[in-house]
């Protein structure tokens, strides 16, 4: 059974006032003697304060919760990482939700954290729930700070701190044309998530901007999973082309994965840019060009959106941060 407060009175003989005051080190007219033997007593029974119930007292439990679509996914991961870091810092302890990118999941975890009395929510929306009027009429009405990561849209009333997947894909295709190449494939991420079609659009940029053709049939959609990466590359390596865009480095490892079983190489016979510049993008046989958006850097920006808030400064700013291109060796120039 938990030690209470309750519980340790009995023990002391002491009035559950005097009690919380010793533990709570508050000023009260007692003796060394009594203060010493309630410290004891809770050493003993392993007493943990009541968070929740000092949270009622404080106003403040200093607890931020944080909803993710998929801990199985490397960015998402080191985002979560890096967030829990940052908070512990200044004295926050964090609740990590993983949904599994389902908008039902995601309106129970939001139930659940505030129910365990959060100063503050971090979430990346599910991509059901990203357009979904219900979901969105819930988070409209959050009397908490809030800041969405990485998905968002207009309609949520909070902050957003995101990276420029479109200012990202550009440069990746940039890249590509500037090292000769005209023939250019892309694995794409799923139709229906925010960022995959932000890549889409600034890889179609791009090639107008260069005077390339667009061609369907050289864009596969994938679900920026490893297998969708192999099984898309494997189609995708049919076609005439001499390099390939894929819109994140989980799937660009699939294409490996294809080239290889393929009997091509990297970048002899076709050259690769992905997006994320995961922790094993440089450890590869062949080093993975790619687009790096800082988990770093995205975690300290919602992390200081959040504090500021918490401290009053009302950060009602949206931010989007700028990837930088990774250059590596799986790229190769033509004429």
């Amino acid at each position: 059974m938990r030690a209470t407060l309750k519980i340790l009175a009995e023990k002391t003989h002491l009035s559950v006032t005097t009690v919380s005051m010793i533990l709570n080190n508050k000023p009260i007219r007692v003796s060394d003697e009594k203060r010493q033997l309630v410290m004891k007593i809770a050493k003993e029974c392993n007493y943990q304060p009541n968070s929740l119930a000092k949270g009622l007292v404080t106003k403040h439990s200093k607890i931020i919760g944080l909803i993710i679509p998929d801990i199985t996914n490397y960015f998402f991961a080191e985002t979560a990482k890096y967030i829990e870091t940052t908070l512990k810092e200044y004295g926050y302890s964090l609740i990590l939700c993983n949904t599994n990118d389902q908008a039902l999941e995601e309106k129970k975890y939001i139930d659940l954290l505030l129910g365990h009395g959060i100063d503050a929510l971090l979430i990346c929306v599910s991509n059901e729930s990203l357009f979904d009027k219900n979901t969105l009429e819930k988070l409209n009405k959050l009397d908490i700070v809030c800041v969405a990561i990485d998905r968002w849209n207009d309609a949520m009333p909070f902050p957003h701190v995101a990276i420029d997947n479109y200012r990202g894909a550009y440069l990746a295709v940039q890249h590509l044309i500037e090292n000769g190449h005209r023939a250019i494939g892309c694995i794409s991420g799923p139709k229906n998530v925010l960022s995959a079609h932000d890549r889409l659009a600034g890889y179609r940029q791009a090639l107008t901007d260069y005077g390339i053709a667009y061609q369907a049939k050289w864009v596969r959609e994938g679900d920026y999973q490893f297998e969708s990466g192999y099984q898309q590359g494997l189609i995708l390596l049919k076609e005439n082309i001499t390099a390939t865009f894929v819109c994140n480095d989980m799937m660009a490892y699939g294409l490996y994965k294809a080239i290889r079983e393929s009997k091509k190489k990297i970048p002899d016979d076709i050259s690769v840019v992905g997006f994320d510049d995961l922790l094993f993008s440089s450890t590869l046989d062949v080093p993975l060009t790619s687009l790096k958006q800082s988990t770093h850097d995205l975690a300290l920006k919602a992390c200081e959106v959040v504090l500021n808030n918490l401290a009053g400064l009302h950060d009602k700013n949206n931010y989007v941060l700028t990837p930088s291109l990774s250059i590596r060796s799986s790229v190769k120039k033509i004429k």
